[in-house]
């Protein structure tokens, strides 16, 4: 049923582990001996930790979904059990709450 859902998050889950892998072979790199290019270097190091950290995050979802599409749980809200709309999961092929718990969850955490 959501074999399309399924193919895309595949897709996804291989770009996001190419993405970590480039990033850690970025950071662990031989630097630069001149001290104005290893400050700019270190500038670029913040950039890549915070992308390496959103994309590990971002990877775990995405096989989270791949887990609840064999458990037939896919599409169903892990809150309140309701289907989540279709063209949410087109948006976000890794959701696991429909609109209303999304927002109230936000809502809670303001």
């Amino acid at each position: 049923m959501y074999k399309k859902q399924q193919n895309k998050l595949k897709e996804l889950k291989k770009e996001l582990k190419q993405r970590i892998k480039d990033i850690k072979e970025s950071l662990t790199s031989k630097r630069s001996q001149d001290w104005e290019e290893a400050a700019v270097e270190a500038e670029n190091d913040e950039v890549l930790e915070a992308l390496y950290s959103e994309s590990s995050q971002e990877l775990l979802q995405v096989k989270f979904a791949l887990k609840r599409i064999k458990a037939d749980e896919y599409g169903d809200c892990a809150e309140c059990g309701a289907e989540i709309n279709k063209k949410r999961l087109k948006i976000m092929p890794f959701t696991t709450l429909c609109i209303k718990c999304a927002q109230q969850l936000e809502y809670t955490h303001r």
